[in-house]
C-alpha cells in the first residue's frame, strides 16, 4: 500500500489526495487554488457608520448597498440591512424630536 510523502500515512491507490494531511498523492495531481472571498461592499460599511452616529442618510445608503450587493454578490448584506433598519429608527427619532421642538412653544 502506498504511503503519503508528507505524513507517511497509508493511502489507497485511487486517492488523489491524502485524507490526513491533504497533500497530493502523485506528482500529476495539483491542489486547487483556494477561492477568493468577495470584498465587503464599502457603501454598506458607510451606511453602518452613519447609522451608528445617528444619521438618517444611513437609510438611503443602506438601500443603495443592498441593491449593489444583490447585483455584484459582495459581502455586507447584513451590515446594509442593519444600517437600513437603524436609518428608519433614526428618521422616527428625529421626527419625534422635531415635532416636540415645534409644538413645545404652543
Amino acid at each position: 500500500m502506498p504511503e503519503c510523502s508528507s505524513c507517511a500515512a497509508s493511502v489507497q491507490p485511487e486517492w488523489k489526495f491524502c485524507i490526513y494531511c491533504g497533500e497530493p498523492t502523485s506528482a500529476d495531481d495539483v491542489r486547487p487554488a483556494p477561492l477568493a472571498t468577495p470584498r465587503t461592499n464599502p457603501i454598506a460599511i458607510l451606511a453602518l457608520i452613519l447609522a451608528a452616529i445617528g444619521g438618517a442618510p444611513a437609510l438611503i445608503f443602506g438601500h443603495i448597498a443592498i441593491s449593489q450587493i444583490k447585483e455584484t454578490g459582495e459581502r455586507g448584506l447584513v451590515l446594509a440591512r442593519i444600517a437600513t433598519i437603524l436609518g428608519y429608527i433614526w428618521v422616527v427619532v428625529w421626527g419625534i424630536l422635531l415635532y416636540s421642538l415645534l409644538t413645545n412653544g404652543n
